[in-house]
């Protein structure tokens, strides 16, 4: 056994451990008195994981250190209505139920101020059936995110279908017009496709470049 792995450091912050994290997740989590408050026209990151941002309040599950809000958004967001400047989510809403989604849909329909912008960033299926399409016709193909099949022992392209579908704690997989129509379902008018690093507020153009390969880029504007 690698002891190096699990012997505590004193150079290494104890909120840092993986344990720890979860412990403190499980005590403050849908925890009111633990929030940070949410001033008018904050910039809110949901579904943060990791990539927290210090110019916004950055709401997950998973508790990290500098985490603003944690909480399950599937019972709610707790940011007062009309008060967000603008929403960015990367990666995370595949990890919903469809019927999850459509809820948070609609708190960020609720929190986000008139003419505010929300931005989403998630797997493409599109993409991914192109690319399988492609490879049955005998086609070259560049599939997106290679690295997550390397020595599966099976083909590529299924191996990579199979971590889109059930890989990650992935629950539904969106296209343009699935998620458009809920969108637009949340109360939404304004839905319009964008690509990496482009959108109509500069402060929401935060995307990771390693998914460009495999994301939709969606924005939404409140009327």
């Amino acid at each position: 056994m690698d002891f190096s792995r699990t012997r505590i450091s004193f150079d290494r912050k104890l909120s840092s451990y993986s344990k720890v994290q979860q412990a403190i997740g499980h005590l403050v989590r849908n925890r009111r008195l633990f929030y940070t408050k949410v001033p008018p026209a904050a910039y809110v990151n949901l579904g943060c994981g990791p990539n927290i941002l210090n110019s916004f309040i950055n709401v997950d599950y998973q508790w990290l250190p500098g985490l603003d809000i944690c909480c399950d958004i599937t019972r709610g967001i707790p940011i007062g209505d009309e008060i967000a400047g603008g929403i960015y989510s990367e990666h995370c809403l595949e990890h919903l139920t469809l019927e999850q989604c459509r809820f948070v849909l609609r708190e960020c329909h609720r929190m986000l101020r008139p003419k505010a912008t929300f931005r989403i960033v998630v797997p493409d299926l599109q993409i991914y059936a192109r690319a399988y399409v492609q490879h049955l016709d005998g086609q070259p193909i560049t599939l997106p995110n290679e690295y997550f099949v390397n020595g599966t022992g099976v083909s590529r392209p299924v191996a990579l279908f199979n971590e889109l579908f059930l890989g990650s704690g992935h629950r539904f997989i969106h296209d343009h017009e699935t998620l458009s129509s809920l969108l637009k379902e949340a109360g939404f008018a304004d839905v319009r496709s964008c690509s990496f690093g482009t959108g109509s507020d500069a402060r929401l153009l935060i995307d990771t470049a390693g998914r460009a390969s495999e994301s939709l880029y969606v924005e939404a504007i409140k009327d």
